[in-house]
């Protein structure tokens, strides 16, 4: 615009530029540096590097800008939430994993512990030992036992970040805190990511659901760096199943 154009059709786009600005003005979104530490790894990863890195949890807005699913109003979704807020924790956040629903939907929920509220939720992979004969992209086995290469339920609490030799980019350890899940830590349950949570790895392919794990929780790239910015150093993250179908 230029105020050498005539003065009343000036004013009047004058005022229009106005308003538009009002109503579509924006907001950016920075996102979240992962801060770094070295330390030394615990002997016996098969896929760790010779340092590990950690720092404090992120307490900024979150990495990603996916919105939370609709899978997170569920009532056993809700019931988890519950269970996990009422575990003692110094984490401002925690996280239900609800193996009841697709790997094809995000399902894997980022809560905020002061509010309860869902912040955002994402796709995570499970084990192929824990897919059904439907191969359908449901999870239905779950076990504790090393090279079962299945998924395990429980409360997990996140353990120290590293760099890994067989998974690209950063990766973080879980401890299991219940029975069902003790065994996570020796069988290197962790959260990494893989090509084949991508979306374009499977959706546009036409494929019904992801790729699977070997037990892991596998993001895709740009979700594992999210997870891992909010949830590193202690988080609980409670992992649930109830046979919905």
């Amino acid at each position: 615009m230029h105020p050498i154009d005539p003065g009343d059709a000036w004013l009047r786009r004058t005022a229009m530029v106005a308003l538009v600005a009002t109503v579509c003005g924006c907001r950016s979104n920075p996102s979240n540096a992962l801060q770094r530490t070295i330390a030394s790894i615990p002997p016996g990863a098969p896929d760790a590097q010779a340092s590990t890195e950690t720092s404090p949890p992120d307490t900024g807005p979150l990495a990603s800008n996916a919105p939370a699913s609709d899978q997170a109003n569920s009532p056993s979704v809700s019931r988890a939430i519950e269970h996990v807020l009422q575990q003692a924790s110094d984490h401002p956040r925690a996280a239900v994993l609800d193996f009841s629903a697709s790997s094809s939907t995000p399902r894997f929920h980022v809560i905020d512990r002061a509010s309860g509220q869902v912040l955002q939720s994402f796709r995570v992979a499970h084990g192929h030992g824990s897919e059904g004969k439907r191969d359908d992209g449901y999870a239905e086995v779950f076990s504790n036992v090393p090279g079962s290469n299945a998924s395990s339920l429980g409360l997990y609490r996140t353990g120290e970040t590293y760099r890994s030799d067989v998974y690209p980019g950063l990766s973080m350890r879980l401890d299991g805190l219940s029975p069902t899940n003790s065994n996570a830590r020796s069988r290197f349950i962790v959260i990494h990511e893989a090509w084949y949570m991508d979306p374009e790895s499977w959706r546009e392919k036409k494929m019904i659901r992801p790729g699977r794990s070997e037990g892991c929780f596998v993001f895709s790239k740009a979700d594992r760096d999210a997870v891992i910015s909010q949830l590193q150093g202690g988080a609980l993250i409670y992992a649930i199943y109830e046979k919905l179908r």
